[in-house]
């Protein structure tokens, strides 16, 4: 993403903050960004199109920062108490947008539905993969309840946070939850507790992933890779290597016998790319290997 996409967004976003999303018109953004209203719409379709973007723009921006801090930590305990910390401090540095976006109760139409399906089905793959490094095995029978319960811990405190503006100590909030997330899974052990929810109660769209009939094709997923790779926040060297990455990787899967160790190393070029990790993990499926951490 160029600057000038970001500066929109960011002053939009501080906009809408202040006077609200209805009465924060495009001309206005495109003043207090120093361009004319039609060079915004350049960039953006319209004020829907503007938002749907902002949201995945910051939500990019939080998955960056959450892919340092998991890089950083090989202990998946204290891996997911820095990632959850990250995510309280993002969410207080937010908190007046998503005041805004509550309070006005925005309709921003159908492909940004679809955006927070997405994430939400992010958000659940994301707890699972993390409850599963901390206790391998022994959560499989309470993957499920567990995901529920971490998710429900995690939003009740987003929800003080933002709603009653509660401060709280952020460089401890990651461990003590993680703490309590110990404290749900002895318990269920020691009481030898039966599941309340496994995954054939989930609905279908979260274990869509694992499905190889919503598998798109190979072709599909390359022309997905080429049309995110300009919209990545890197520099043009980096887009230049991922671009010649993605061209190793389709003469790889073109090979009548693609070698596994090649395409597993090739992915590894997008493990710090969160909106292209999707179809990374895509091809890594289609290929039948691991992805590289």
């Amino acid at each position: 993403m160029n600057e000038k996409k970001m500066k929109l967004i960011e002053t939009g976003m501080r906009l809408f903050a202040q006077k609200g999303y209805h009465n924060t018109s495009i001309q206005e953004i495109a003043s207090e960004s120093g361009i004319s209203k039609g060079a915004f719409y350049i960039h953006f379709k319209s004020k829907e199109d503007f938002i749907s973007t902002s949201f995945e723009y910051f939500h990019h921006n939080l998955s960056l920062k959450m892919n340092e801090v998991k890089a950083e930590n090989n202990d998946p305990r204290e891996s997911l108490a820095n990632q959850i910390t990250v995510l309280f401090d993002f969410l207080y540095k937010s908190k007046d947008s998503i005041m805004m976006l509550i309070r006005e109760n925005i309709s921003i139409g159908e492909d940004t539905d679809k955006l927070m399906e997405h994430f939400k089905v992010e958000n659940f793959n994301w707890l699972k993969e993390n409850i599963t490094a901390i206790y391998g095995g022994i959560a499989q029978p309470f993957l499920i309840d567990l995901v529920i319960q971490l998710g429900g811990l995690l939003d009740g405190y987003f929800k003080w946070i933002v709603l009653d503006h509660v401060s709280i100590e952020m460089e401890e909030a990651g461990a003590f939850i993680v703490r309590r997330l110990d404290d749900l899974m002895e318990g269920m052990l020691q009481r030898q507790e039966t599941a309340l929810v496994t995954v054939r109660q989930l609905p279908e769209k979260y274990s869509q992933d694992d499905n190889e009939e919503n598998m798109p094709s190979v072709e599909e997923i390359f022309a997905a890779l080429r049309g995110k790779l300009s919209d990545l926040s890197v520099s043009e060297e980096e887009i230049g290597r991922l671009g010649e990455a993605i061209k190793a990787l389709e003469k790889e899967f073109q090979k009548k016998d693609p070698q596994a160790v090649v395409i597993q190393g090739l992915l590894a070029h997008f493990n710090y790319h969160p909106t292209i990790k999707k179809e990374s993990y895509m091809l890594s499926k289609i290929a039948g290997i691991k992805l590289l951490q």
